[in-house]
This record gives structure tokens, sequence and C-alpha cells, in this order.
């Protein structure tokens, strides 16, 4: 077992980022260096990498192009693979630390005094009001097209894409803030109290070269992480966690609560701690593929150190949307796996779909 806290104040995160990503370039004042994210397609001209200090004190790592970033932990995770076991041993034997006896636990720290302001929204009033537009508009004949992809292509209940307002960005003529992408496309809010605090923008035909998801600058909203879905009613008490808002509302559809996760950043500890305070069991539905089922394996890992381990589903092929449109009864399809799921825990955490 490992000081965490100690070991992340021991590293300096420049140095690692040199030695796992290159050395880093000059871009203006900051240093920045390329993503280490395989799935994140650069040019090279301009490296999307900063990093900077959090309000705990803690160095970490962020890209400004896809949303991955994290502690050093998170770096060496995603640039070396392996385990959160291998990543501590690895950033041990860097910097000297040992490995302390079974029973160990770390001294209890004093808080440290925040002497940054809380992250948020720049102009929340202005995106909430873009938010609310554009869920209006979603079904007046200007949303006819990207309403037609989620429920026709998408198969996703009306009820619940109002109960989130999800809206329809129709283009130039729409009215936004500062900094959230010029393009039509859909509008998946996050909601806090009643308030949308960041939205991401949904491409629904996007071109083989380009990306999905757009979203807003850091300077008008901080990227959350995760963002909750509801159902239009709870009828079950596990909550659901998928890779983005689509699959969040997919789950939704069943009857679930729902968390998506909006970055390709799926281990990152901070998602681990902000699932960790959340009160219902925790299952994990990420895609069907090689960093889906990596990513859903070290989130488990974050999980189980704060002892809230989630069981995941192993959905076979695609995601989760892709089984909601593949099966006849979908709630009672979805059901039937969490239930399986959490029957099986104790033999094996992750259960075939």
């Amino acid at each position: 077992m490992y000081d965490r806290d100690a070991l992340l104040a021991a590293v300096d995160l420049p140095i690692l980022a040199d030695d796992l990503l290159g050395p880093g370039g000059p871009s203006g004042r900051t240093r920045m260096w390329p993503c280490p994210n395989r799935q994140h397609a650069q040019t090279g001209r301009t490296p999307p990498v900063s990093i900077f200090t959090s309000r705990r004190g803690e160095q970490r790592w962020r890209c400004h192009g896809c949303g991955d970033g994290g502690t050093a932990i998170d770096l060496v995770l995603v640039c070396r693979g392996g385990t959160v076991r291998d990543a501590l041993e690895f950033l041990a034997a860097r910097v000297g630390h040992r490995d302390e006896p079974d029973g160990w636990r770390p001294a209890t720290r004093p808080a440290r005094a925040r002497i940054l302001a809380p992250s948020g929204c720049r102009d929340p009033d202005r995106l909430d009001r873009y938010v609310n537009d554009c869920a209006e508009r979603l079904w007046k004949p200007e949303g006819r097209a990207m309403r037609y992809w989620l429920t026709d292509v998408r198969g996703l209940p009306c009820d619940v894409l109002i109960e989130n307002r999800i809206g329809a960005d129709v283009g130039r003529s729409q009215d936004r803030p500062d900094g959230m992408p010029r393009r039509s496309g859909v509008v998946l809010p996050v909601i806090h109290d009643g308030h949308a605090v960041y939205a991401q923008l949904r491409v629904p035909h996007p071109r083989s070269d380009r990306p999905r998801y757009l979203n807003p600058t850091s300077d008008l909203a901080t990227n959350p992480r995760l963002a909750r879905i509801r159902p239009l009613e709870a009828r079950h008490r596990e909550v659901v966690v998928t890779e983005g808002a689509i699959d969040a509302l997919s789950a939704a559809a069943a009857g679930y609560r729902a968390v998506g996760v909006l970055s390709a950043a799926y281990g990152d500890e901070a998602v681990a701690v902000a699932l960790a305070k959340l009160a219902h069991p925790l299952v994990i539905a990420f895609d069907a593929d090689d960093a889906g089922r990596a990513g859903a394996e070290r989130l488990a890992a974050l999980l189980a150190v704060r002892q809230r381990p989630p069981v995941v589903l192993d959905l076979g092929s695609g995601d989760l949307n892709d089984a909601m449109r593949r099966s006849d009864n979908w709630p009672t399809h979805l059901a039937r796996a969490v239930d399986g799921a959490l029957r099986s825990r104790a033999s094996d955490l992750v259960v075939a779909w």
C-alpha cells in the first residue's frame, strides 16, 4: 500500500510528462504536450495538453481537445497501461517511496485552504438560456432533423429527452454564448440544481475525419466529467454508468438513474471520487471494445479502493444504445441483465450480456 497523496506530491508532473509524452513545447507562456489518448487524432502542430495545480494543491494534466486528464497516476495508466497498483509502483520507484505494510493507514492531513475560485461556468445565465432555447427548438419544425436522429435513429423516448432538456442547435441562426461550438447538432446539457452548467454538441452525421462530440471552451465552462441523466420515473435503485450521454439516456429509457462519463478518461480518479459519493449501487456499462473494457476495469478498481465496488456489464458488442435498439423489451432486458450481474457479484465481477 502506498500513501497516494505523498506519492503525488513527490512526483514532478512536467518531468513525468516529458518522459512519457516527449519534451513539452512552449505555447505562449505555457508548456504543452501531445495527448496520450490514442483515439484523439492530432496534427502535431499545437500540442493540446497542459499541466496545472488543482484547488487541492495537486498537479494535474488536461487535454483541451478531447477532455482527458487527471493526476500522475492517470497519465501512467494511459501511457503504460496496467492496473492502478502498477501505476503506483512505477511512480514509487521514480521518487523512492516504499510499499507500506498491510494495515497501514496514511496520517490525517489538515484540509488545504482553497486559494482559487470554484470552477464552473463563466456565463451561466446565457448558457442556461441557450440550453432552454435549444430544448424548445427540438420540438419545432426547425428541429425535425435532430429529433428524427434522436427518436428514430437512436430510438430514445420523447419523454426522456424532455426530462433531460435535450435540444437542437440549428446552426447559424442560433444565439449561443461565446465559447459554444458554432455549428448545428444535438445539445446534451449537464444540469445541476435545475440549471445548465455545461453542454456538449453531438454531431449526428460527422465526416469520418471529424469528431462526433464538440465541447465548449474551458473559458466558458469547465468539463464536469459526469452528466446525471434522469428517467421519467426511477424504477430501480441502481445507477448505470455509461460512456457519454446517449448511452445514459438509453439507461434512463429503461427506468434507471444514469451517469454519463463525458471524457475518454474513464479511469480518472476525479470520476471515481464523484461516483463513490452516490448512495446507490453502481453498474458500469461501457462500450464492448478494447478501450471500453479497459476503462471499465480501471474505473472499477478505483471504485473498489473507495469501498464502492461496482458490477460491470459486458455488452458483448456495441454500446448500450445499440443494445437498446436490438431489444424488443428494453426495460425488462436491462433489468434482467443488471439483476443477474448483482446476483453474480460474489463469483464474477464482469457479467456477460
